[in-house]
């Protein structure tokens, strides 16, 4: 039976059928749909946060370290230089058993086991637990294979010369900042600055091609060339040391230098330590030490004497071995009857007497004025850290003792390199020229430029003045209390020192009567034309106390050395003789 509709037309059933199977593909095309926008959401969308991510975990930022300068000798020779070192870490995250760690690291490291595993027991990614490893130290631990553990290069700085030059030289800090000496002092020229370099790696170490790479170059620090000659500043401590043991005495200082150019050749100093044995480089006390010189001073009161006109060479006066000076009694070393000295008389017998009374004639107030161009109770200007001014009181603070004694080198006190400046004066014609330590500083990618000196040059006495007190300080050594000082084929000027050290408690003496000493002796050479000049201290010594006898023979030795060294060829028979000038003084007796 045919019922009507059901061949070519849909009954209720067959469209339920068919509408059920439309909505289905609706749904699957609008899941698609969603599939697809997502699918672009994560390519284009969100995925740019997944990718920066990715990135950022393939950079590398890695540091480049600058080089600080080099401190160079005269000559070029290294006194400072930095070379590669390395410095041990740990990775604590990846470290096992910090215990086992460090019990394998200590032995390479020389390091106790248990300050290693602490540092390996924090928290953290990176944690040094050596700075400062050799270059076999550094193979060693990589030898142990270690997990967690690696080396990473720094520089060490070294000082080829050791203790010999340390107190000049000086110091830096396990991060290369300058902390002593030439090193803290210059440390804005000497200082590096580190760059850094950033660039995106695969996995496996190799960079991205067209990756980010960045960089900031590493600045090198420059290098300074001192006045400093090695070879003379390893001979300058070594005699220095010899002499304080030959003396028994505390300590020394010894520094060499060129009078014309205020150049220092050497300086050293030397002390004993806890356990009384000699040492060098322990503190500079030629800047830092001011000490009472004594009989050396009356080198530059009669310097003043002859510049100011109040007498020559020749003049004479009376001269007892004692005199009160209000109500305090002076002497010279030795009783001798009242004596007609000349003015080159009393310096090379080295007279406390005959200074006094000439030191009374010139006053109070050019006395101080004449010391204080001079350089005394002034920095030197070299500029070292801990450097002392000396003591020289205003002459509003003076009392009524204080001529005679800061005439005589009692009451007054500088440091040693202050009073070979004064000598250099001397030496220079008249003329204070500061001292001056640094040559030259060559920066990394520039010529070499010199620095300013922080003082200029000035007269302080006329060239008469100057030459005739070269030629008495000649006498000093000739036929006075500096023959120790000789140098054979060389005419040395100079003058010997011998003072009370004061107490610390006031005075001069301990409880028990006993005085303390220092030794002293100052000069220059060849004196018709000085190249070099030298001072020699003494600290304390108790086998001799005397300028002439405890520090004068370190003098002569360095001098000798210093000579060859620097090709000094010995003045002619017509160089000998200085030349004199006249004088504007007025009586020759008085």
């Amino acid at each position: 039976m045919h019922v009507p509709g059901r061949a070519g037309v849909a009954g209720p059933r067959g469209y339920r059928s068919g509408g059920r199977r439309a909505v289905l593909v609706l749904a699957m095309l609008a899941m698609a749909a969603g599939l697809v926008s997502r699918t672009f959401d994560l390519q284009f969308g969100e995925n740019e946060h997944i990718l920066a991510w990715a990135r950022d975990h393939r950079l590398q930022e890695s540091a480049v370290m600058g080089v600080r300068g080099d401190i160079l000798d005269r000559s070029g020779e290294p006194l400072a230089t930095s070379v590669e070192w390395s410095a041990v870490y740990a990775d604590p995250a990846q470290v096992g058993d910090p215990l086992t760690v460090a019990s394998a690291l200590a032995p390479v490291l020389g390091a106790d086991v248990e300050p290693l595993a602490q540092k390996m027991s924090v928290p953290g990614r990176f944690v040094y637990l050596q700075r400062q490893v050799s270059p076999e130290q550094a193979a060693a631990v990589h030898e142990l294979a270690l997990d967690g553990v690696g080396t990473v290069p720094e520089l060490r700085r070294t000082y080829p010369l050791g203790e010999f030059a340390v107190e000049i030289v000086g110091s830096v800090s396990t991060d290369h900042a300058g902390i002593s000496g030439i090193e803290l002092l210059h440390d804005d020229l000497l200082a590096a600055s580190n760059g850094s370099e950033l660039r995106e790696m695969y996995p496996g170490g190799r960079s991205v091609p067209g990756g980010v790479s960045e960089s900031v170059l590493a600045v090198d620090g420059a290098d300074l060339r001192l006045t400093i000659d090695g070879l003379l500043q390893f001979e300058a401590a070594r005699i220095l040391a010899a002499r304080v043991r030959e003396t028994d005495a505390a300590g020394g200082v010894i520094i060499l230098g060129r009078p014309a150019t205020g150049e220092i050749l050497a300086m050293s100093t030397a002390t004993r330590d806890d356990s009384g044995e000699v040492v060098t480089g322990a503190e500079n006390k030629a800047i830092t030490w001011a000490f009472e010189p004594g009989s050396a001073i009356k080198g530059l009161t009669f310097s003043a004497v002859l510049d100011a006109g109040l007498a020559s060479p020749a003049t004479t006066r009376l001269v007892p071995d004692r005199l009160i000076v209000h109500d305090s009694e002076f002497s010279d070393y030795s009783p001798h009857p009242v004596l007609d000295y000349s003015v080159r008389d009393i310096v090379v017998e080295s007279s406390n007497i005959g200074t006094i009374l000439w030191g009374e004639r010139l006053g109070a107030a050019d006395l101080d004025n004449y010391l204080r161009r001079f350089g005394l109770g002034a920095r030197s200007g070299l500029g070292l850290y801990g450097e002392s001014a000396g003591l020289l009181p205003s002459v509003s603070d003076w009392s009524g003792t204080s001529l005679a004694t800061i005439a005589i080198g009692q009451g007054v006190s500088l440091t040693p390199l202050q009073l070979l400046q004064a000598f250099n004066t001397i030496a220079n014609d008249g003329v204070y020229v500061p001292a001056r330590i640094v040559a030259d500083v060559t920066a990394p990618d520039g010529e070499p430029t010199s620095p300013q000196p922080a003082i200029e040059p000035r007269r302080v006495v006329s060239a008469a003045a100057a030459i005739h007190m070269r030629r008495i300080l000649g006498e000093v050594v000739e036929s006075g209390t500096g023959r120790q000082a000789a140098v054979e084929g060389y005419e040395v000027a100079g003058k010997t020192g011998t003072a009370r050290k004061p107490h610390p408690d006031g005075g001069y003496e301990d409880a028990a009567g006993n005085y303390r000493y220092v030794a002293t002796f100052v000069g220059f050479l060849p004196a018709s034309d000085p190249e070099l000049s030298l001072i020699v201290v003494i600290d304390e010594p108790t086998t001799t106390i005397y300028g002439g006898s405890a520090a004068a023979p370190a003098f002569a030795e360095l001098a000798r050395i210093a000579l060859r060294r620097l090709k000094v060829p010995p003045p002619s028979d017509d160089g000998q003789q200085l030349i004199l000038v006249a004088l504007p003084a007025g009586d020759s007796h008085e």
